[in-house]
């Protein structure tokens, strides 16, 4: 069972990095993308593509995050262009109807559950050192490290930097943004292209453990919806917490004979756990506000 927690730990890192591209998409861009994993998926199948053919791992990894970046960018320059002075919930139904676009291309040319499964590179599975019974891998580290650098690095870039002021007065002010003189469509861009390429990466590196089919992969925004609202689609920590929250649970689930076929059912069970408390404390604010 320990072991099954600390896998699920490599998983959690993944979603938290996930969890962290819906939140800085919302709090950026005011938008919640719900094409987000669909395009990871895409870039992650471009990478294992070319590494079928011999294209080495690394240069097929760039590739992938290459194309990632541009094809989220071209979705958000397209909103940007059509979509800017809509409301956020057309702009999410936008994203929704992208993701069923691009799942179904992705499973066209990479196939679904039970014809599309790919060999995804693993560089950091070898076991890493072991205590006792519990096998730790190496990748649960690098996980870990990837979503605290990124977590720790986007607060600074958006509290500590020029760059970070004028994104953070691009998604509450943009009409201002643009009229004081901020490149509002070319930083709105920009995000989308940044967190293309990321998710990219965090599909790469979960794509070991959860398996190599576009249909699983694509559907990984459930799970990092589910982490965006344990911090409430705006604290960057509490969402790094989440995904590790969420990640642990995944592993404790798989390593129960009784519930291991639910497993996929955790993240809507969060989401409607966070609605649920977020409504119930609504009323008791009111309540006791009179």
């Amino acid at each position: 069972m320990v072991n099954s927690v600390i896998a699920g730990l490599t998983s959690g890192g993944g979603y938290a990095l996930l969890g962290l591209c819906v939140v800085l998409t919302y709090r950026l861009v005011a938008v919640v993308n719900f094409a987000l994993t669909a395009v990871g998926a895409l870039g992650a199948f471009v990478m294992v593509s070319l590494t079928d053919r011999g294209v080495n791992a690394l240069l097929a990894l760039l590739a992938g995050v290459v194309f990632a970046a541009l094809l989220s960018a071209l979705l958000g320059a397209a909103l940007v262009r059509w979509f800017a002075g809509h409301k956020e919930g057309t702009k999410a139904a936008v994203t929704v109807a992208i993701f069923v676009a691009l799942t179904a291309v992705g499973v066209r040319l990479f196939g679904g559950n039970t014809t599309g499964a790919h060999r995804f590179p693993n560089p950091f599975g070898a076991p890493l050192f072991t205590v006792g019974d519990v096998v730790v891998p190496q990748s649960v580290p690098v996980s870990l490290a990837f979503a605290v650098l990124i977590t720790v690095a986007v607060g600074l870039l958006l509290t500590r930097t020029r760059i970070g002021l004028k994104l953070q007065a691009l998604s509450e002010r943009p009409g201002t943004a643009e009229v004081v003189g901020i490149p509002a469509p070319r930083l709105a861009v920009g995000v989308w292209a940044g967190v293309g390429a990321v998710t990219t990466m965090v599909v790469v590196l979960v794509a070991p453990r959860l398996g190599g089919d576009f249909s699983t992969l694509s559907g990984l925004i459930s799970t990092a919806l589910a982490v965006a609202m344990v911090g409430a689609f705006r604290s960057l920590p509490l969402t790094l917490a989440g995904g590790l929250i969420l990640g642990c649970l995944e592993g404790l689930s798989s390593s129960l004979d009784s519930i291991q076929k639910y497993q996929g059912v955790v993240p809507f069970l969060v989401i409607l756990v966070l609605l649920w408390w977020r409504s119930r404390r609504e009323i008791w604010d009111t309540e006791h506000g009179r």
